[in-house]
């Protein structure tokens, strides 16, 4: 499929209507600036700005820009400068945005402009790393001006922002306009009636923004700050926003988790626990228990380890703490999960599958005439996917923002079940019998095959997986495996078996684990889980044959 010559002007300006119609009360004066203005530009003069927007950096050679849909590319530039859309480079104008501008040339372009601080023998970050180090930033514009023509994109931080507005985040850009216009990617279909607003406030935009800076930030600094120094930087961003919005709380936990475990790593553990203290999601209680016992507060780790005991997060929480405990007091202790290994039945494989053990245990058990295939969390995912299709894409939850979502918002946060209990109790007790189940199943296998789902991967055995966990395991047990991962999707769709084997009268879920391999938790749940289910699923231990 081939697309219009100029389908990014189109999509450009569907993302900018868009915006208008949903988050237009929460646009500031800036950014309507930057809308009347972009509107009073010639439609060439249009492209060429968004063809700067949606490639990689803020600044361009002049001489390599070559567009056959855009007429005159020199006119357009002069237009774009003109009204302030573009400028060459300039100090001190852009000496903030060194580092982009460095970033933007080549190697070759860095030994030709700083041939007193540079050798061919370097690698390019070290070259920029000794120009930043030896040279005056204006030192720096001066050689370059002279030698290249680079020009600046201006109002990047309106266009970002007007982006952010419609994906909701800052990982998704432009090329899912054309992976969807290509056909690479099918999107659920959700009436633009439908769509509801991510942010309802400036202030919720804006924190989650913030939010997503404080990650580049932290990358950035990271490398350079003593551990004492990301801590101070850590608490000054915390204390200066206190009353962030609900919308930005999980990226900034997510943040403090990073931050918790850089400076554990670091073997700071005091500094470490509060920020794990902060965070207050999986697992910082876990991590503050550890660095409890590391820094030699152990009555403090003994109370939080009864603490996760009696009111566990998840199973990662509780098999943790209840291995943990003990040894506060200098007992030997064992975990759960490498007792119930040990008694693990052995499988023997030829040692050509070291490195790929599920695939030499599929074909142990495809010699032993068996059916199957690889399943870990695909096969019951899929059929949560297929079961619950609709429930997951109802839009009047208002769950979702724009046509790009390949899942609600909500879909790993607490309340995705508590919002959707009604339906997806009602939806486990429709069908009464397998038979029934597998029709619904095909029907929505059919009508939505390529659609994008969090949790079908549209593999050619896909189906014949599904089929047999519906057809061989009684819908009693299948109901209570799909409402506790309802219940948790975050948890509760991770840990599931490797493989999934059958006969015409039987089949199996197994856990695979080599020799230098530890079962999990989550995996240890599960598999007790299905037991008392009565659901067929087991641990293998694998050794080679020599």
């Amino acid at each position: 499929m081939e697309l219009p010559p100029k389908y990014y002007h189109e999509n450009f300006e569907y993302l900018l209507s868009f915006v208008k119609e949903k988050y237009g009360h929460l646009l500031s004066e800036e950014e309507w600036r930057f809308l009347r203005k972009y509107y009073s530009l010639p439609e060439d003069a249009q492209c060429l700005f968004i063809r700067f927007c949606n490639r990689k950096g803020i600044f361009f050679r002049e001489g390599s820009l070559s567009y056959a849909e855009i007429g005159d590319i020199p006119a357009q530039i002069g237009v774009l400068k003109e009204r302030g859309f573009i400028q060459y480079l300039a100090y001190p104008e852009h000496s903030y945005f060194v580092k982009d501008l460095l970033q933007t040339l080549t190697k070759n372009e860095l030994l030709k402009c700083f041939p007193e601080v540079c050798s061919k023998h370097m690698l390019k970050e070290e070259m920029m790393h000794v120009v930043l180090e030896k040279l005056s930033i204006r030192e720096m514009f001066k050689t370059v001006s002279s030698t290249i023509s680079l020009l600046k994109v201006n109002f990047e931080h309106e266009v970002s922002f007007l982006k952010f507005l419609f994906f909701g985040n800052r990982s998704m850009d432009m090329t899912e306009f054309v992976m969807r216009d290509l056909g690479l990617i099918q999107y659920h279909k959700t009436s633009e009636d439908d769509l509801v607003a991510r942010f309802q406030t400036r202030k919720e935009a804006e924190d989650k923004w913030l939010i997503s800076e404080q990650f580049l930030v932290f990358e950035e600094i990271k490398s350079h700050y003593s551990a004492h120094q990301v801590h101070d930087w850590y608490c000054s961003f915390r204390d200066e926003h206190k009353d962030l919005s609900t919308v930005a709380i999980p990226s900034f936990q997510r943040l403090q988790l990073n931050i918790g475990r850089f400076l554990e790593r670091h073997k700071n553990y005091e500094l470490a626990l509060e920020v794990y203290e902060d965070a207050e999601v999986p697992p910082s209680r876990e991590r503050r228990a550890r660095c409890l016992a590391k820094a030699k507060f152990f009555e403090e780790a003994r109370v939080l380890c009864e603490e996760m005991i009696s009111a566990p997060y998840n199973v990662d929480e509780q098999y943790f703490a209840e291995y943990f405990l003990p040894t506060l007091s200098g007992k030997k202790n064992k975990k759960h999960t490498t007792l119930f290994l040990k008694e693990a039945e052995e499988i023997h494989i030829p040692a050509m599958y070291k490195h790929q053990v599920e695939l030499g245990s599929l074909e142990y058990f495809l010699e032993k005439g068996y059916s199957g295939s690889f399943s870990e969390n695909f096969s019951w995912r899929a059929l949560f996917g297929l079961w619950m299709w609709d429930i997951i894409f109802d839009p009047s939850l208002v769950a979702f923002h724009h046509p790009f979502q390949r899942r609600p918002s909500d879909l790993y946060l607490p309340d995705f079940y508590i919002k959707r209990e009604q339906q997806v109790e009602e939806r486990l007790l429709q069908y009464e019998n397998a038979e029934e189940l597998v029709l619904h199943l095909w029907g929505v296998f059919e009508r939505e095959y390529g659609t994008a789902n969090p949790f079908v991967v549209w593999d050619v055995e896909i189906w014949s997986m599904v089929r047999v966990l519906v057809t061989r395991i009684d819908l009693q047990a299948l109901r209570q495996i799909m409402r506790t991962m309802a219940m948790n999707l975050v948890e509760n769709s991770r840990g599931l078996p490797d493989l999934l084997i059958w006969d015409e009268e039987t089949y199996e879920l197994i856990e695979i684990k080599s020799p230098n391999d530890a079962l999990s938790h989550q995996q240890l749940y599960w598999l007790k889980t299905f037991q008392e289910l009565g659901i067929k699923a087991r641990v293998l231990r694998v050794k080679f044959e020599e």
